[in-house]
């Protein structure tokens, strides 16, 4: 779920110039593409392709934030979302978090999508497109390499009412759920954002801590919260937050993004009937599907994440595993000397006692 710090670039920040004043149709390989400017019309066809909210106008608004700029490219075979960086002295990037999306062939929309991004200045590209193991093109110059996004979830359909959802559920944990309703604990979306965001950012890091998972500066879950379709649920107890969960909605889908929970909020099961209430948020927010957003992948006892991994199974659901990402570099030179400086630039964070951060920074 994490890589060598590819994405953690601190004080390296730089844009990516774009192609100025150039038609913004353009020929990829046989396919006919566009740079799209109207959030509606994108989000149109991301949700008419089945993309993921990391393909959506939000998502790339959001991360321009964080040094990255998005060129969102669609035709008739399908579109991608590209979001492009520069690092001084090391060159230009390309990443399209859970996409192409295609309509046709996929190898077709990546070709186009790769020579753009080329185009664009970037030397090497990192695609993750949602499909299974095995349905990744041969033979188009890509490599697998570590994922960034996660590469195994546990999906769980939003069934049409609360009471289903809850029969749904595992023995044990609709016994957790009506359990925590009996300790007193109430949940459901926040009535006051400001104030319970920032308790739940507390629990956050008292909970990866003790779970052993990364987490980011506080400003950018406020700025998440404030731009991207997100809902905070917390569940309390006496007014006081035992825990919580921030999910995010995309047609017809919601992500399980981050969760937490105090100690006393364990032995209450508040964050079982925390999960419950997201996934009544989904269902009026339209959702039909639950996605958990990660989980590792065939975990022993012994994985860090192992008491993620187990909370999350408790939910039921599907397991799903991605292809992950794949990796081209477009220039290869340059490519080789952009991963070597990145790799020196982790190795001496390591050495400062600095953690690489999350991912998909």
């Amino acid at each position: 779920m994490e890589r060598y710090g590819l994405w953690i670039i601190a004080g390296f920040v730089g844009g990516i110039g774009g192609r100025s004043g150039q038609d913004e149709t353009f020929t990829g390989g046989c396919e006919v593409f566009r740079e799209v400017k109207d959030s509606e019309e994108w989000n149109g066809a991301v949700k008419g392709l089945g993309g993921s909210v990391l393909q959506s106008w939000e998502w790339g608004e959001f991360r321009r934030h964080h040094g990255w700029r998005p060129m969102r490219l669609l035709g008739e075979a399908g579109a991608a979302q590209v979001l492009l960086r520069s690092v001084p002295g090391l060159g230009a990037i390309a990443y399209a978090p859970h996409g192409p999306l295609a309509e046709g062939s996929l190898e077709a929309v990546i070709e186009a999508v790769s020579e753009r991004a080329k185009d664009e200045g970037a030397h090497l590209i990192d695609v993750e497109p949602r499909i299974s193991e095995g349905e990744f093109p041969a033979g188009s110059g890509f490599e697998k390499i570590e994922s960034i996004q996660p590469r195994c979830t546990l999906v769980l359909d939003v069934l049409e009412d609360g009471e289903k959802q809850l029969a749904a559920f595992p023995k044990d944990t609709r016994y957790g759920v009506r359990r925590a309703g009996r300790e007193g604990v109430e949940a459901g979306p926040t009535e006051n954002l400001d104030e319970d965001l920032e308790s739940f950012m507390g629990l956050h890091e008292e909970t990866a801590e003790r779970q052993s998972f990364a987490v980011r500066p506080r400003e950018y879950y406020r700025r998440l919260m404030r731009e991207l379709p997100s809902r905070l649920i917390v569940a309390k107890r006496e007014g006081e937050l035992m825990a919580g969960a921030v999910i995010l909605t995309f047609g017809e889908e919601a992500f399980y993004l981050y969760g937490a929970s105090t100690r006393q909020g364990d032995n209450l099961y508040a964050s079982y009937l925390a999960q419950s209430e997201a996934l009544s948020a989904a269902r009026e927010a339209g959702a039909k599907r639950y996605d958990m957003y990660g989980v590792p992948c065939a975990p022993t006892e012994d994985h860090p994440l192992w008491g993620v991994y187990k909370f999350k199974k408790k939910f039921g659901g599907r397991e799903e595993q991605y292809a992950g990402t794949h990796e081209k570099r477009l220039r290869p030179l340059q490519a080789g000397i952009f991963k070597a400086g990145m790799s020196g630039y982790a190795a001496l964070q390591k050495l400062r006692g600095r953690g690489s951060g999350p991912v998909s920074d």
